[in-house]
């Protein structure tokens, strides 16, 4: 499978960027892969959609400048999505936690467990197409990813080893209360509407 990373960003994140970019061109050595930027979307959202349109790839993760990709990241969830017709989940670390601590989403399940949602999308082409173009808000899209995907027969499973840090950079984060509320009623809207 010819893979393609879509890895939003927009500026004043160079340096996170160079980070997410070097973990992925040191753990894809040998992989059939292309690496898409998409820079200075509104949102994460408009830039997956965007990175989509761009894609060659039969499968596409949907990253993110802040996320640094752990060796083997790309093994499971290829291997996954070529058996089964479902999104995998990833483990995803908080850089703040000392080396031997936990995983951020240990809520998630173990292997094999089906979460609410994957919070570093990847999927095959044709999955894209099922679920459609991601609704366009500041949060929760990758909720709504997962949601549609279950709409459309498309089962969300943790698969350990797709293992990512978060570095949680701050600049131009659109952390509020004001985002975190409009975007949960705008995933409300759109759980209704899926009905």
């Amino acid at each position: 499978m010819n893979l393609s990373v879509v890895i939003p960003t927009f500026l004043g994140r160079e340096e996170t960027y160079a980070r997410a970019l070097a973990s992925y061109t040191s753990t894809l050595d040998g992989t059939s892969y292309e690496i898409i930027t998409v820079k200075d979307k509104p949102n994460w959202p408009a830039a997956c959609n965007e990175g989509y349109r761009q894609a060659k790839g039969d499968v596409i993760l949907f990253t993110s400048h802040d996320l640094e990709a752990l060796p083997g990241w790309h093994i499971g969830p290829l291997l996954h999505l070529s058996v089964h017709d479902e999104l995998p989940a990833p483990r995803v670390y908080n850089f703040l936690a000392p080396p031997d601590g936990e995983w951020d989403n240990t809520e998630d399940g173990a292997d094999g467990a089906i979460p609410e949602f994957t919070r570093i999308p990847i999927m095959r082409r044709d999955q894209y197409e099922r679920i459609g173009e991601w609704p366009e808000i500041p949060y929760y899209a990758d909720i709504w990813v997962s949601d549609k995907g279950r709409r459309v027969g498309i089962e969300t499973r943790m698969v350990h080893g797709y293992d990512f840090i978060h570095h949680w950079c701050g600049i131009g984060r659109l952390d509020s209360r004001a985002n975190f509320d409009a975007s949960g009623q705008a995933l409300r809207l759109l759980r209704e509407q899926m009905k």
